[in-house]
């Protein structure tokens, strides 16, 4: 496919506290724009809910111009998802997920972050920008409930790509507190910005904000990945992520075609930064497995 249609974008962006996990994206294929949410009650995991919905040509998405200016919104009927930049990141969602509505704001404030121009193959550019441990406040109403995003921290990946006619990937993000208190975040990947020696140019860890570069990571997934354990290991890093619910879709429009399947969860295990053992346990984020034909 040529023009448009040859550009993928896309706003991921999870807001996590003690209790709750918001997570969000804006996606634009060009012949089709997707927007889900989901929230997940960490004391009733069972009663995860979410949003999804299709915009034939991409009509109800307007994406931003850049990863840190202007704004992306998202409109549909009565829902709507709008991420503007103005020196942060303010959230606006406006959803009823199965019937429940999820109002309210959220905002995110940048630190470090990992911005990636990568060469896919010739004439095939994509940028990406990712953070994850970033302060994060704000209010939301769920339902009859209030999210209060107190000592919450949040993650964010912004991508535009050009991408390869087939284009696959693992992924890995999360957001929390080490025991003694401090902000972490994670972002891993392999099978799609590989460097010299094999090794994925978008994998870091942060700490109170600071990035630290990581090495290549082995996702190792089980017979189900909706289900059974994730092993993430390299010569920093030694974890376990145990799914408690999946996001999926499968999309098959004949020439194209996108399975993904974005199981969250809990992190446990620990990473190496700087000759410190950096335990996690019971850190909430997502994993992915992704294979698309666009």
């Amino acid at each position: 496919m040529g023009g448009k249609f040859r550009l993928k974008e896309w706003h991921y962006s999870a807001l996590t506290s003690d209790r709750w996990f918001v997570a969000f994206a804006l996606v634009q294929l060009g012949y089709v724009a997707n927007a889900f949410c989901y929230v997940v009650d960490r004391e009733r995991p069972e009663e995860k809910r979410e949003y999804s919905a299709l915009s034939p040509l991409g009509k109800a998405l307007q994406f931003a111009p850049s990863s840190v200016s202007g704004e992306s919104l998202w409109r549909l009927g009565e829902d709507r998802i709008r991420v503007q930049y103005d020196g942060r990141w303010l959230v606006e969602l406006d959803l009823s997920l199965q019937g429940k509505p999820l109002r309210g704001t959220f905002t995110f404030e940048p630190q470090d972050s990992l911005a990636l121009l990568f060469e896919l193959e010739p004439g095939r550019p994509a940028y990406t920008h990712k953070a994850a441990g970033l302060p994060a406040s704000g209010e939301f109403r769920y339902g009859n409930e209030t999210i209060r995003a107190e000592k919450a921290l949040a993650a964010i990946d912004w991508t535009r790509s050009v991408a390869r006619r087939e284009t696959k990937w693992k992924w890995a993000s999360f957001s929390g507190r080490a025991p003694d208190g401090r902000a972490l975040g994670l972002n891993l990947s392999s099978d799609v910005y590989e460097g010299p020696g094999g090794v994925s140019q978008e994998n870091a860890f942060w700490i109170e904000g600071k990035a630290h570069p990581l090495g290549s990571v082995r996702f190792e997934l089980p017979p189900d990945p909706r289900r059974g354990a994730w092993r993430l290991q390299s010569k920093e890093i030694d974890l376990e992520f145990t799914p408690w619910g999946t996001r999926e879709e499968h999309v098959n429009f004949g020439l194209v075609r996108s399975d993904f399947i974005q199981p969250c969860g809990i992190f446990s295990g620990h990473v190496l930064i700087g000759g410190e053992k950096i335990g996690i346990k019971n850190i909430f984020g997502v994993v992915e497995d992704h294979l698309a034909k666009w």
